[in-house]
């Protein structure tokens, strides 16, 4: 029988097996961690995609408030994601927050450059910002990059017409029919366009050609309707007149342009109130309008209630700096 080993030993040989035990927690600890990091991972991987999924689909539904926070959170781990960054400035678009929009096209243009697309948001937002000479130049260099967009053709159209260019954007206008001759928006514009440059016949035959283009649709535009029925009301012709602005009005009734029209065909016609009772409407919608308020008084003045004419007649005088006896602007 071996003899008892000596105390030492027995120290030593316990020491060993407390640091053999050691390694081993330690290494299970370890292996736990870095599980623990690995699902942490995973999850914040997957929370991530849910945000940005989640923000594509509120996106989607208009649900643009929505689709920003996400947008937000998914940036908040990944700062430099160039394409997030740029669907957020899109975002902040639809939200019509064109400084903060623009700011993030800002910083997504370090991480790559902007796209014909992108370049087309920053122009809308700079229209936003009622900011139309930049909104002109950033639309113009998005379509030297993608000369075949027709909504981008359509924008420059809109943006030429606000800024007076009637020929340049009767020429956009047409483009962008040329590459979408189902546009009724664009129909429609190029026939204003026509107004413009005092082509009247023209503009007739864009606004006709619109109506037709939406005469099938679920969703038809008051505009065209508007539109033409304000140029015949200028030729007299009111009975057509009267049934596309009737029409124009069953589709927007709340819209003080279509009244306003409604209310000056009634006056040439002398149905007196027809026109009072439209007028006295536009002007609950659109009170600080002050040529409402003129025509309006027009209509009492021509109805024999003087006192009430003459109370529009000086709130129009209030609100334009004109007389009564002048045609207000």
């Amino acid at each position: 029988m071996d003899k008892a080993p000596k105390q030492k030993d027995l120290k030593s040989s316990r020491s060993a097996h407390v640091t053999g035990a050691a390694c081993i927690l330690l290494l299970i600890l370890a292996a736990w961690a870095r599980t623990a990091i690995c699902a942490a991972q995973t999850d914040s991987g997957a929370a991530s995609a849910n945000n940005l999924a989640q923000a594509k689909a509120d996106l989607n539904q208009g649900q643009y408030a929505n689709a920003e926070k996400q947008l937000r959170n998914y940036l908040g781990g990944h700062p430099s994601d160039a394409e997030t960054k740029y669907l957020l400035a899109f975002v902040l678009f639809r939200e019509n927050k064109a400084a903060d929009s623009l700011r993030e096209y800002t910083e997504a243009a370090r991480l790559r450059p902007p796209l014909a697309v992108d370049l087309k948001t920053v122009a809308l937002d700079y229209v936003l910002m009622n900011d139309y000479a930049d909104a002109d130049h950033w639309i113009h260099y998005s379509l030297s990059m993608d000369a075949n967009d027709a909504e981008a053709w359509y924008e420059a159209g809109r943006i030429e017409y606000t800024l007076n260019y009637f020929q340049p954007a009767l020429d956009a206008f047409q483009r962008a029919l040329q590459l979408d001759p189902a546009s009724v928006k664009a129909e429609n514009n190029l026939g204003l366009a026509f107004e413009a440059l005092n082509r009247m016949d023209d503009a007739i035959i864009a606004y006709r050609k619109a109506l037709a283009m939406q005469a099938t649709s679920t969703h038809p535009s008051e505009q065209p309707l508007l539109n033409l029925g304000t140029v015949l009301v200028d030729r007299n012709q009111f009975d057509e007149a009267q049934q596309l602005l009737r029409q124009a009005q069953q589709i927007a009734p709340h819209d003080w342009k279509i009244l306003a029209q409604l209310g000056r065909l009634y006056l040439l016609k002398g149905d007196l109130s027809d026109a009072r009772y439209v007028l006295e409407y536009a002007v609950t919608i659109e009170p600080q309008r002050g040529a409402l308020h003129f025509q309006l008084g027009q209509a009492y003045k021509k109805s024999g209630e003087f006192k009430k004419a003459q109370a529009e007649f000086a709130t129009t005088e209030k609100l334009l700096g004109t007389t009564s006896s002048s045609s207000p602007k």
